[in-house]
């Protein structure tokens, strides 16, 4: 089953702003098996918990011949990599489906997936 929102797993480093939208573009197209247009980019800023903020820029993409939307958000964030090689950027992705409308939802959304997942590692 797709859900919403999602994290890429392969690490990447990603240069400018041309090959990082299209990275990006290739993990939406992987993710939905489909064509992806990038048709805007909107600056986000998210809360963590009320104390700092995640500021990204997300990518906007329609999709062409996903059975499930057609519209994707994607964009990449410096996250602390495997020990020993620091910060590296990781790529998130998230469909335009259920309460996601929006690329702060988008944003929003993976957070609470990523706070949820750190919380059950932490049992």
């Amino acid at each position: 089953m797709m859900t919403s929102a999602h994290s890429i797993d392969a690490w990447s480093n990603l240069d400018g702003d041309q090959s990082e939208a299209a990275g990006l573009q290739a993990a939406v197209e992987q993710r939905c098996e489909c064509s992806a247009r990038l048709v805007q980019t909107v600056p986000v800023t998210a809360p963590i918990q009320g104390t700092r903020t995640w500021d990204v820029v997300v990518h906007v993409f329609e999709l062409d011949g996903s059975g499930v939307t057609n519209k994707a958000y994607a964009w990449s964030s410096p996250v602390e990599g495997p020990v020993g090689r620091g910060f590296e950027s990781r790529i998130f992705t998230a469909l335009n489906i259920g309460p996601i409308k929006s690329p702060m939802d988008a944003v929003c959304a993976t957070l609470a997936d990523q706070m949820r997942a750190q919380r059950l590692a932490h049992r």
